[in-house]
């Protein structure tokens, strides 16, 4: 499946959009010497990869062809229920696509739908909290690389929310006892960072995004307690490629 046909389908229901740039617009802030390929990029985006939970973020393929273009490389992966589209451009600005997993069990044979699953119903709070501290900590890493700058700009829109149940989706965490529903499509949480308070804050600023999303829910979970639930990831930080 091509670039923009995976980008379509993945638009099609819920999913991440996520930027991470340099404050500052500098075309060609990753200049490509003659010597390089394109590829080069590559190795910046596999060396910022957060790997927390078993599936990096973002995902790399050695198996996949990359896409070149003019002034960016990036990468489809597409694989049961986790689909996602990566570009990283030579200013340094990071963009990626990705589909909520739970939205994508129909097509997986590792987590196929319980009966009556249908597509759009359903966020998982400790998938999103997870997803946010591991979008921060690449945004953290990828700043201390040739990409970043001393100011840094991340932007995360999350898609098709409307009508979704916020649900409890790790073990043992009780479940909420109401069903709270977004009645927003969007959600967006854009920060501009100095370098380093990105870096030592990335957890926090996760965290602070969670709660601000979760609030449109209806549903104020206290920072003491998604804490406690952001500490079940592990602290490893390796590479992300395959």
């Amino acid at each position: 499946m091509g670039m923009s046909d995976l980008l379509t389908a993945i638009r099609s229901r819920g999913h991440w959009h996520v930027v991470v740039r340099p404050a500052a617009f500098v075309e060609k802030r990753l200049p490509v010497e003659e010597r390089l390929d394109m590829s080069v990029l590559y190795g910046l985006v596999e060396q910022a990869g957060v790997q927390l939970r078993g599936w990096a973020f973002p995902h790399l393929d050695r198996h996949n062809p990359l896409v070149i273009d003019l002034d960016w490389v990036g990468q489809n992966n597409d694989w049961e229920h986790r689909r996602e589209s990566w570009r990283l451009y030579q200013s340094g600005q990071f963009v990626d696509v990705c589909g909520f997993w739970d939205d994508w069990r129909d097509r997986s044979s590792w987590w196929p739908p319980n009966k009556g699953w249908q597509p759009g119903r359903r966020l998982g709070i400790g998938d999103t909290l997870f997803r946010l501290t591991e979008i921060f900590e690449f945004a953290a890493r990828l700043s201390m690389s040739p990409a970043g700058d001393e100011s840094m700009h991340v932007e995360v829109a999350v898609k098709n929310l409307s009508g979704r149940v916020l649900f409890v989706d790790t073990p043992n965490r009780l479940p909420i006892h109401r069903e709270p529903k977004a009645t927003i499509n969007e959600f967006q949480f854009a920060i501009y960072l100095a370098r380093a308070e990105l870096v030592s804050s990335a957890r926090d600023q996760a965290l602070r995004a969670a709660i601000e999303l979760f609030k449109r829910f209806g549903w104020n979970g206290s920072l003491e307690l998604l804490r406690g639930w952001q500490s079940e990831l592990g602290r490893r930080r390796d590479g992300a490629g395959t």
